[in-house]
């Protein structure tokens, strides 16, 4: 027996799309093509030297800010997308509490992308054991629909069966070690994102000009109406 015994690229081909179509279905297009993305990206991502070069870049930023203010921290262009997203959203805020608002949205932007990320591996996982067993029914079921031809039985109770096994294999040995490392990687660059996010808030702590030593906001002019005494009656 060749290996070519369990190549059918109909039956692979009827499995892995099934498989793939059902996570689309249960995750959108845009969780799709951010899993497919992944492969790419992601999947090989060493975060240690991203969280290194995100790190180095926060230093850089807290030295222009320090010079310049917050106005310029959009200036450094270094440290990868997440970094210089948050830089042009403490240069573009003119407030503490405004840009952590902004923070606060970019975080659970990154969060939910790579949490999408994941789960389309995940259920890509979870569907093709069921997929391959799904072929497999029908495989026998056309099988036994045509028992009169003895000389194609033999035949289709292999490629019956090679759906199982194409399920089994891309469950275990593909998707399913995708999502892990993928889950992985996703918890680790989470991780130091956080640890750049606190660190720049505490910069806009001290260099935002409405923000007072004890942390108080201050208004930096008071409204007209405020300012213009009361006519006595």
């Amino acid at each position: 027996m060749t290996m070519a015994a369990f190549l059918d690229p109909l039956a692979l081909g009827c499995v892995a799309g099934a498989s793939f179509a059902v996570a689309w279905i249960q995750n959108g297009t845009a969780a799709a093509l951010s899993g497919f993305s992944a492969l790419r990206r992601e999947l090989w991502m060493k975060t240690q030297d991203q969280a290194d070069e995100g790190h180095r870049a926060v230093l850089r930023i807290e030295h222009t800010v320090e010079r310049r203010g917050v106005s310029c921290a959009d200036r450094v262009k270094a440290g990868g997308a997440f970094v210089l997203a948050a830089a042009d959203a403490m240069a573009n805020n003119r407030s503490l509490d405004g840009f952590q608002a902004a923070m606060q949205r970019l975080g659970a932007q990154r969060r939910a992308r790579l949490t999408a990320m994941v789960r389309f591996w995940e259920n890509v996982a979870d569907c093709a054991p069921a997929m391959g067993m799904l072929g497999t029914v029908i495989g026998l079921i056309l099988l036994f629909g045509n028992v009169s031809d003895a000389a194609s039985i033999g035949r289709a109770m292999a490629v019956a069966l090679l759906t199982t096994l194409y399920g089994l294999v891309l469950s275990n040995l593909i998707a399913g070690p995708i999502a892990q490392r993928l889950a992985r990687i996703a918890g680790e660059q989470i991780g130091w994102e956080e640890d750049v996010a606190r660190r720049l808030i505490e910069i806009g702590r001290r260099e935002y000009p409405d923000i007072t030593a004890n942390g108080l906001y201050v208004a930096t002019e008071e409204p007209h109406a405020a300012r213009t005494p009361a006519v006595p009656s």
